[in-house]
């Protein structure tokens, strides 16, 4: 007589009694959501908005990880950080100045000869014009200042010694049509929708659109923060961040390529496309992702100064203090940023 199978000693495998259903896109959503600390009780982020003050009082690190909408808050007070530090050192104040003082001036001759001359009000509906227009071109024709207007925030802000990441103004060119060719190719496809579906398409491209445009302004504002440590050069820089994981928008399109047998091909090349030209900004994007409750708090503050009158003048200068506030504390804290250059010394440890 044989041995009985291991199929008969097995015990019978019990099925739950309620099936569970699949789970939806929105429910792994609100899974991911719970998973990062933003819905929190009410209580706990009234507590967090508290410390919006703190933050934009004084130096200090961000909140621990844990602590989602602390880290939020503490990204939306970098921009008040910045404005209180220009404001309260007169020697940056004026450095910061020189490049708004020159878009200013050329605007607001624009508008003296563009507007009707019917009265105040349209010639500050053309200064805005043109300056929403030309805004990106300080980013170019004064990238060597802005770079050492970087530096100089970080010694005065007690971050250490540091040199400015100086670039060409062609380079600068060249990466400003870079970057504008990225963010033109995001905004195609929802200015198609935008087309299609009328009604609740035009709300919906026009929000992301929107999202889309502050985040590469929160990009842009990092990487003009970036500075060259003791030891570091232009090119041991680059080489770093280029060795960040690719954008989060290039994985998109690589998930769905995988997916989409009929057209994963043109997707997989477009996402080379876009990992290409968007290759000098891994850095930062890399750091947004890591720190995704900060950069939050940080878009929504920028978008916020962006609409202010007046204050938006110096939004070039107020973002860059801020960024630099905040890449000097999320650098520190992460060795990854800067592989290449010894690691800090080991402090000794106390007997019990």
């Amino acid at each position: 007589m044989g041995h009985p199978s291991g199929d008969r000693l097995a015990p019978p495998s019990r099925r739950p009694a309620i099936k569970t259903g699949v789970r939806t896109y929105w429910d792994r959503m609100s899974t991911s959501l719970t998973g990062t600390g933003l819905l929190a009780p009410r209580t706990v982020w009234r507590a967090a908005l508290s410390r919006l003050r703190s933050f934009a009082s004084r130096k200090q690190a961000p909140p621990p990880r844990e602590q989602a909408p602390d880290r939020v808050v503490y990204g939306m007070a970098q921009p008040l950080l910045g404005l209180r530090v220009l404001i309260s050192d007169p020697e940056l104040l004026r450095e910061a100045l020189v490049p708004a003082a020159w878009l200013g001036a050329f605007c607001a001759v624009v508008a003296a000869f563009s507007h009707d001359g019917s009265g105040w009000w349209d010639w500050v509906k053309s200064f805005y014009k043109t300056f929403a227009v030309l805004a990106p071109v300080p980013s170019i024709v004064f990238a060597r200042h802005y770079a050492r207007l970087a530096a100089m925030v970080r010694w005065r802000l007690g971050f250490g010694p540091c040199g400015p990441r100086e670039y060409s103004m062609a380079v600068s060119l060249k990466r400003a049509i870079q970057q504008a060719i990225v963010v033109a190719i995001g905004v195609i496809p929802f200015a198609v929708i935008w087309k299609v579906l009328p009604g609740l398409g035009v709300l919906i491209s026009n929000a992301v659109i929107l999202v889309w445009g502050v985040h590469w302004v929160v990009v842009d504002a990092f990487d003009d923060a970036r500075v060259l440590l003791p030891g570091e050069t232009i090119r041991s820089a680059e080489a770093t961040d280029r060795q960040a994981p690719a954008p989060w928008f290039v994985r998109w399109f690589r998930h769905a390529a995988d997916r989409l047998p009929l057209i994963g091909g043109p997707l997989r090349a477009f996402a080379r496309l876009c990992d290409r030209l968007s290759l000098p900004w891994r850095g930062e994007i890399a750091l947004m992702e890591a720190n995704p409750s900060i950069a939050l708090g940080f878009a929504l503050s920028t978008a916020t100064l962006l609409a202010a009158p007046i204050l938006n003048l110096l939004f070039r200068p107020i973002i860059l203090v801020a960024s630099s506030h905040l890449l000097g504390h999320l650098e520190a804290a992460d060795p990854s940023q800067h592989p290449q250059l010894p690691s800090p010394p080991l402090r000794p440890q106390l007997r019990a």
